[in-house]
């Protein structure tokens, strides 16, 4: 047992530095000396973490490898040779198990990889070993079947502190078991699963017709080879625009389109590299660590819900699941009713979510559903449950690329994605420049206090330039989790900006089915089940869709009930057919930085919610058992899998005595897996600054022609996939953008912030004095943001909508 209690909110992944008595803050010193020497884990250290891993993922032996091969079903195209060699193979048998380990700690925020050290020390010893295991250390002189046993007490214990532990080691071995030497991996045979011929692909692809966002786009090495500013370092680099465009998300995407198709021009920050279509990878490895928020290494402070988020150009649209279901009536009415946004509920909203169905090339016509849809509509029909085809945000490729691979970023179907639709758009008017692989920093304003450019930071490897952006507007298109972190640092203080976050927790269950259903081939999510969609009458309930699950993710949200379920679990993900319940939740959240400058979330689930996803759960197993699954596995750790036999009536009632134990054991914090892919409500609009951060038009209360507009504007959770609502809110924001450049003649000089003002005292007094772009001394103190002595790179003799300047300014 621990020696001390640990609250939820103080608990880090792995609360361990605090149980095992560790002081985390003596582990930097440390840490940087192992990394001077080339090392990362001791000798220890490397031993408990292979006992744990090959614990998790252990050797069979000969019993275990017979019994994995008398569960699959008869006709099975793998070979006894790659089941047996499966069952065989233990986590320690990759050559590069720690490598693969490591890269993954090291998305780690720097405290969090402290306690991990902490605690594979701690199992090292003795007594520590028996304060959180019960048994004598050091772990790794225990045998298998012990540290097997003390898994299991993990993933099952009262203590939600000690469940987070297997938690995060399970991570970590799925992580690199199913990931580990790429491509190759042997594991994929005995999976059934086949990654993608990246060969293949890219000579389809190379011979389509795909927008070239090079001609719009400011390299890298052009910021980094002007000249440097001497004793002050390297001078700022300006850009003139007439709107500052922070996100290319369906959000930023949109605004982007509607500006530059009007006459305006706009330059697009986005933290994210664009990459040619030939130049882009497609592995559940390469998109996690490339294209995710935190390299997918990303959680509630509690560790309670694993989140997803695209870091990358496009947004989270170059990684979704292409379905798009229009805002609800009733979530438009509560919007109005509760929070004032009249526009929502009238037509203005119609207006707006029309118009970006067409440029989004939203439709719902001719969409081809995969086996594992089928599925759920076989399963409800025979039910009575409602179920529709679900529209697709563009045009699922043909083969070889058939839309299954949409999540590890891989979207090159006609008006697929935002790169593939409005910014394509929006590239095309040739008002368009990109600075890619470019963090905003501070939103500036001028002497008025109203926004007119960004600070920002373009980064290429390890060299990096600052990059003052100056326009007429700014929007912020972040998302729900950077946006209120951007204002915050820009000194915004509505007590809106980070609170009300939902997330739309989602669960998943799956069937096992005697043919083969290879889930992950087809465009995924294509049909819809609302049938606990309205539980209280106001639009708040859950929905079931098929997801999109490659082996990792698949491992990382099945529970682990020990070695040789795990394994045989693994072996059916060709049989397997997923379902995801996704509730509208009504519980909240908040997003904050912390000092090393990582988002942090935290989040609590009302009982509400867990009584709307768990009646969720129950029609998606009755579902997959009424279109023929033959085992049915939850979430649950506590929960075994239903492996069904007998006669209908047998299995009716084998069913509900199973449902009846997964309603007992409820969802305890860390007992079920949960995942969150939508995330919303972080600035939202309201017609108060009482009620919300922004008001209806998109414009943030306390700064004026600063808009937003992304996810994070929504008053409460959309209940749907939020491409659709976001990008209509961004079509109605843009039409208010343009009402203000319209009415703003001229650019205005941004005046330093306070934290600039620090900055500044410091500088060497060679800066100060220095002309300012137009030529003109600056008299100290009174600088603009982009420091005396900035590099323009867009030069405006002319209003700034008439400028073009080309890439080699």
């Amino acid at each position: 047992q621990p020696r001390r209690s640990l609250s939820a909110r103080s608990a880090s992944p792995l609360s361990c530095a605090a149980l095992s008595g560790a002081k985390p803050r003596r582990a930097e010193p440390r840490r940087a000396a192992m990394a001077s020497r080339g090392e990362v884990f001791s000798h220890k250290e490397e031993q408990v973490l292979h006992a744990i891993l090959d614990a998790l993922f252990a050797d069979l032996g000969d019993e275990g490898a017979q019994a994995l091969l008398a569960a699959q079903t008869a006709h099975d195209p793998r070979s006894d040779e790659e089941l047996v060699a499966f069952a065989r193979r233990p986590a320690s048998a990759f050559t590069d198990s720690m490598d693969i380990v490591r890269a993954r700690l090291a998305t780690f925020d720097g405290p969090d990889q402290d306690t991990f050290h902490a605690l594979l020390k701690t199992l090292a010893t003795r007594v520590g070993c028996l304060a959180l295991t019960g048994k004598r250390g050091p772990l790794y002189r225990h045998e298998a079947v012990v540290v097997q046993g003390i898994l299991k007490s993990w993933f099952t214990s009262p203590l939600q502190q000690i469940r987070e532990l297997g938690k995060v080691f399970k991570l970590l071995a799925s992580v690199f078991f199913l990931q580990g030497d790429g491509a190759k991996n042997p594991n994929f045979k005995a999976m059934g699963y086949e990654p993608p011929d990246m060969a293949v692909l890219r000579e389809v692809v190379n011979k389509a017709t795909a927008v070239d966002f090079n001609k719009c786009r400011i390299q890298q090495m052009e910021f980094l080879q002007q000249p440097s500013g001497g004793i002050a370092g390297p001078q700022p680099i300006e850009v003139l625009c007439d709107c500052v465009v922070v996100g290319s998300g369906p959000g930023g995407a949109v605004v982007a389109a509607e500006l530059t198709e009007a006459g305006f021009r706009v330059a697009l920050l986005e933290r994210g590299r664009w990459r040619a279509p030939g130049e882009q990878s497609c592995s559940e490895a390469g998109a996690t660590r490339e294209l995710y928020q935190e390299a997918g290494n990303f959680f509630t402070s509690d560790h309670s819900i694993s989140i997803l988020a695209g870091s990358c150009f496009g947004g989270g649209a170059s990684l979704n699941w292409s379905c798009c279901l229009p805002p609800p009536e009733q979530v438009r009415e509560e919007w109005a009713r509760d929070f004032g946004l009249d526009w929502a509920a009238g037509p203005a909203m119609a207006e707006a979510v029309e118009r970006v169905r067409h440029r989004l090339s939203i439709h719902s016509e001719g969409v081809e559903l995969n086996a594992a849809n089928q599925v759920l509509m076989r399963g409800c029909e025979r039910l009575g449950y409602a179920s529709e085809i679900a529209a697709q945000q563009g045009w699922q490729p043909q083969s070889p690329d058939d839309g299954g691979w949409c999540s590890l970023g891989w979207k090159q179907g006609r008006r697929q994605g935002m790169h593939g639709s409005a910014l394509a758009d929006a590239a095309q008017t040739g008002r368009l420049l990109l600075l890619d692989g470019c963090s905003a920093d501070e939103i500036l304003r001028d002497r008025t206090g109203s926004a007119c450019g960004v600070r920002a930071t373009m980064r290429d490897g390890t060299d990096s330039r600052t990059v003052i952006v100056r326009g007429r507007g700014v929007v912020v298109a972040g998302g729900a989790l950077l946006t209120p972190l951007l204002l915050r640092r820009s000194g915004l203080k509505n007590p809106h900006i980070g609170r009300h976050l939902r997330l739309h927790p989602a669960m998943t269950i799956w069937g096992r089915f005697d043919e083969p259903i290879r889930f992950f081939e087809g465009a995924p999510m294509t049909t819809v089940s609302r049938v606990v969609e309205d539980q209280d009458g106001k639009g708040y309930g859950a929905k079931i869709w098929v997801p999109n699950l490659h082996p990792a993710t698949f491992a990382t949200l099945s529970p682990w009930h020990g070695p040789q379920e795990f394994k045989q679990a693994l072996a059916s993900y060709a049989h397997a057919a997923p379902l995801i319940s996704l509730v509208r939740d009504q519980g909240e959240g908040k997003v904050w930085e912390n000092s090393n400058q990582r988002v942090k979330v935290s989040y609590s689930m009302p009982q509400i919610d867990k009584l709307h996803l768990q009646r969720a759960l129950d029609h998606a197993a009755r579902i997959l058992v009424a279109a023929g699954a033959r085992e049915v596995h939850s979430a649950h750790s506590r929960v075994e899998p239903l492996r069904l036999s007998g006669s209908d009536a047998g299995t009716q009632a084998q069913l509900e005595l199973w449902l009846a134990q997964l309603r007992a054991e409820g969802m305890p914090t860390l007992g079920v897996m949960l995942g969150s892919a939508h995330q919303m409500g972080t600035c939202r609009m309201a017609a108060s600054p009482k009620l919300g951060a922004a008001k209806p038009t998109g414009e943030t209360w306390e700064v004026p022609g600063l808009f937003v507009a992304d996810t994070s504007t929504f008053p409460t959770a959309s209940g749907v996939n939020p491409m659709w609502t976001c990008a209509a809110i961004a079509q109605h924001t843009a039409q208010n953008v343009k009402q203000h450049l319209e009415t703003s003649a001229e650019l205005r000089e941004p005046v330093p912030s306070r934290r600039q003002r620090v900055a500044r005292r410091c500088m060497s007094s060679a800066c100060a004095g220095s002309p300012d772009p137009a030529g003109k001394p600056s008299p100290r103190g009174e600088a603009h943001a982009a420091a005396d002595a900035s590099t323009s790179i867009s030069e405006c003799s002319s209003p700034p909508s008439s400028v073009s300047p080309s890439r080699s300014h």
